[in-house]
Order: structure tokens, then sequence, then C-alpha cells
């Protein structure tokens, strides 16, 4: 059954940071735009697989850790690897011994992955980039993990769900780095229906921190294409300021 998916991403307007960090891969190629408009195209496959990075800001030449992880992702699925957590360990391991030396030790990015085989998906993410199911009655579920301190307090029992905590808690807990000691990372992976009608949005924070899940939802019209539909988001996080690199693909199963 065919996919209609459309791309989108924009490096943001915060003039201190006029690098693009982000990097996505729509299932042919793999783009680090700093104003990429919204694509779209078709595709017709038993398995295809997409993908977002956002390279962490406070790390060294962040936007080579997002590509990196990307460029590697691609080329192994595309000679047949599993989609599992054993393939996210491998890209933390190609990641350490291109740049984990010299002035981009310590480089790292978020990644967050989805496959779509038959009436199923799969994700696999670590850090805060989001994976949603958005199924076709319009119900949203996140299917990523977002990898963050106060998540991992929660987890713990050290921190209550519906609390209100300091902004600081919001960190990321886990991320890919470039150092070779940094191998006790988490990887998030679920499953999932992805049926006819049913969409998958692979985001980085600068759409979900900008702009909200509440948001997202209100301005989600399923009358729209995949590509006039991520057209209305990337408007909406323009007009809000676009503080943070931002990018977004829209997976529709016809």
């Amino acid at each position: 059954m065919p996919l209609a998916i459309a791309c989108t991403q924009h490096h943001g307007k915060d003039w201190r940071f006029p690098t693009q960090q982000d990097a996505l891969w729509n299932g042919i190629q793999v783009f680090q735009a700093r104003n990429l408009g919204c694509k779209e195209y078709i595709a017709d496959g038993d398995l295809l697989t997409f993908a977002v990075a956002d390279g962490v800001g406070s790390s060294p030449q962040a936007e080579l850790a997002s590509r990196l992880v990307l460029d590697t992702l691609a080329a192994e699925i595309s000679a047949g690897a599993a989609f599992d957590i054993r393939l996210v360990h491998r890209l933390q391991g190609r990641l350490c011994d291109v740049i984990a030396k010299g002035a981009t030790f310590g480089s790292a990015t978020t990644l967050a992955a989805a496959q779509c085989r038959g009436e199923r998906c799969s994700v696999l993410n670590i850090g805060d980039s989001r994976v949603y199911r958005i199924a076709d009655g319009g119900e949203w579920q996140q299917l990523s993990h977002d990898h963050t301190v106060i998540n991992a307090m929660i987890d713990r029992g050290e921190a209550d769900a519906g609390r209100e905590y300091a902004s600081i808690y919001n960190i990321l807990d886990s991320c890919l780095v470039a150092d070779d000691e940094e191998t006790e990372f988490a990887v998030h992976r679920s499953e999932a229906p992805f049926l006819p009608g049913d969409s998958l949005l692979l985001c980085t924070d600068g759409v979900h921190d900008t702009l909200s899940s509440d948001v997202l939802k209100r301005l989600t019209d399923p009358s729209l294409s995949p590509q006039e539909q991520v057209r209305t988001w990337r408007k909406a996080v323009l007009a809000a300021g676009a503080p943070d690199n931002f990018s977004m693909i829209l997976v529709r199963r016809c």
C-alpha cells in the first residue's frame, strides 16, 4: 500500500545559532538545509524507514553528529540491517570512530526513527526528538519516549508525572555522543499498528517545544494532503518565532 511522505526543515530564527544542527532522512535522501521547503513524494514498498536527528547545541559541532548518524543509518538500512537496538549502538560506534577526537570529541545528537512494514510500524529513539502516530480517526499517540532528567526521575519514582517542575529538569538524560566511554545510554523501542488513513509525524524539539502537542493537534486537518499539513505546521512554528532548528516528516498510509 503506498505512502505519501512530506518533509520540511528550517534553521530557526535565532541569529546566535545560524548553523542547521538538525538532519532528516525522508527515506530517499538525507537533508541538512538551512531552509528546506515542503517536499512530498509517493512511495510504494514493503519496508520504508524515516528519521530525524537534532544535534545537541551544547556539544561541539553538533551538526556533524546529526548528519553522520543519519548518513550511517541510511547506509545500514539500505544494506539490509535489522531495525533494532543493536543498530542504534552501531550508530554510536560509528560516531565515535569518526569524530570522537580533537575539536569534535563529545559531539552529540538525538535520534527518532520509524520503520513501516505492512500494517505495522516500529520506532527507535534516543533523546527528545519524537514520533507520533495519528490514527485515521484523529487520535494521537506518542510512540517515542523523551529521555529527559524529569522523565527518568518519574520512572524511578522520584517525581510525580502530573506535577510541574523547573525547566532545568527537561534537559536530556540520554543521547548519542561521540565518546567511547558513553555506552550506557537509553534507547526506546515501540511498535504500533499503521493502518490505512493513519499517519506518522517525526519531529525534532524545535517543533514540539514551540507548538506543544495540543497546538499540533489543533492545527491538524485530515482533509489536507501531507504536504499541505506540513506547510501548515511549518508556518505556525515560524509565526511563533522558530527559536530553534526544526525538522518534520509526515508519513501517511494512503
